[in-house]
């Protein structure tokens, strides 16, 4: 927890300085989060919580508002406070990097392109990955936003990139894969093997005669 708190305080200091710009009152926007505007509406750095609903397990989430629409980077944490995940948002929907994380490690980075809220329908141009050939893909708005770019996904226990894939609006047009190779698998055996909780290298064992009170 004592981590889970560090990442908090650090992702909070840097947000602070987006809610510091977007606080109505100035006298109280370096220490204040949780606040709204005149209108009522979310503004400046937002700490929300949920609690386990419907089976899902309980996170926090926390980022800046501006006048009631999620803007600029978010994080959020799992029930125990580990970093589960790292998204953008521009016009309250996720637009450009995001990060996905198990067990404090990066598993997935991606880019997700947002969709125009004040439209019904959005364009975009696409490009066949098989012709080449160039054209315009409608889709309608309400999907918030679509994955649209490079996606890398990495091995949580080894932080090895394991699969790419090339989304267009949603779509999956191309993916590869990275199959462990047999010294890659070397590598990491041998890695895993000089790991401290494998190794008696840092095992102390007393002289045979010297007893403890823990002797029978």
């Amino acid at each position: 927890m004592k981590r889970a708190r560090t990442i908090l305080m650090g992702a909070m200091c840097m947000l602070s300085i987006g809610a510091v710009k977007g606080q109505e009152n100035p006298q109280r926007s370096g220490q204040a989060y949780n606040q709204t505007d005149d209108r009522g509406k979310r503004q400046g750095l937002w700490v929300v919580s949920q609690g386990e609903r419907m089976g899902e397990p309980g996170y926090t989430e926390f980022g800046n508002y501006d006048h009631g629409i999620k803007i600029g980077p978010w994080y959020k944490l799992g029930g125990e406070g580990e970093l589960q995940a790292m998204e953008t948002f521009k016009n309250d929907v996720r637009d450009g990097e995001a990060k996905y994380f198990e067990s404090g490690r990066m598993v997935a980075v991606g880019q997700y392109r947002g969709l125009n809220p004040k439209r019904e329908r959005d364009t975009f141009l696409v490009e066949d990955p098989i012709t080449g050939a160039q054209s315009l893909r409608s889709v309608a708005t309400e999907k918030g936003s679509v994955r649209h770019g490079t996606w890398k996904f990495y091995d949580p226990a080894t932080g090895r990139l394991i699969r790419e894939e090339e989304w267009q609006v949603d779509e999956l047009v191309f993916q590869k894969a990275f199959p462990m190779s047999k010294d890659d698998s070397l590598y990491f055996q041998k890695r895993e093997a000089g790991m401290p909780h494998n190794t008696k290298k840092n095992y102390y064992k007393p002289p045979s005669n010297k007893r403890t009170s823990y002797s029978n």
